[in-house]
């Protein structure tokens, strides 16, 4: 079933064969009108999609794998998709192929009703896979990604708190800044205040001590 998987995944994203024979995936989507930007059961496809060719060969195995254990008895549909895939090196049409891998299956058994039947089946089948995909999905991001949500929000509040911080500490420091400025201009003519004050004690000190001697002097030889 690879080549099944590869021709519907064609219908989104191009693939073309390098120069060495390997398949090559173009990033752009196919600009079918009818079929760009939408998927099975009118399921959006993102646009600017990538599937790189790891992806490619899990997705391939994995609807390998679910089309061989989903597959019904006798020839129908995925028989039917195998055996076109066979016939498309010999049978460049696509409608002449389809009807010679019809006529080639319908000898087993198959008719048009069965082989629809068939097909709606694998549908189903693709449709609940999908919501069982989505479902592990939507597990895993709340597993993984609120926790790391979490710790965003987190991170966001730490940040916008310390930035009040910031500018809280920020503002008590320029105001500090400013009462220090005036604080170191009030002890500078403080320091020159007292610096006058004592000279001027200790100039008029003395002359009250040279008087007081004077005096005595005085005292001493006129009394």
């Amino acid at each position: 079933m690879s080549g099944f998987f590869k021709k519907a995944l064609g219908l989104f994203v191009e693939i073309e064969e390098s120069k060495d024979g390997s398949s090559e995936r173009k990033q752009e989507l196919n600009p079918t009108p009818s079929l760009k930007n939408t998927g099975a059961n009118n399921t959006p496809i993102p646009t600017g999609s990538k599937l790189n060719e790891a992806d490619i060969e899990k997705f391939e195995k994995h609807f390998d794998k679910l089309f061989e254990q989903a597959n019904l008895p006798g020839p129908d549909y995925y028989e039917f998709c195998k055996m076109s895939e066979t016939l498309e090196a010999h049978i460049s049409d696509e409608k002449a192929r389809m009807a010679a891998t019809f006529a080639s299956l319908s000898i087993q058994g198959l008719t048009k009703q069965k082989l629809l039947e068939a097909a709606e089946h694998y549908k189903q089948i693709v449709l609940k896979d999908k919501q069982a995909f989505e479902g592990a999905i939507d597990k895993k991001a709340e597993a993984d990604l609120e926790s790391r949500k979490s710790n965003v929000s987190a991170l966001e509040k730490r940040i916008q708190d310390n930035a009040e911080l910031i500018k809280k500490l920020t503002a008590e420091i320029t105001d500090a800044q400013q009462k220090i400025a005036t604080l170191k201009q009030e002890i500078s003519v403080e320091e020159q205040r007292l610096i006058v004050n004592k000279s001027g004690y200790n100039i008029a000190c003395e002359a009250m001590l040279t008087k007081i001697s004077t005096d005595i002097q005085k005292i001493q030889t006129n009394l």
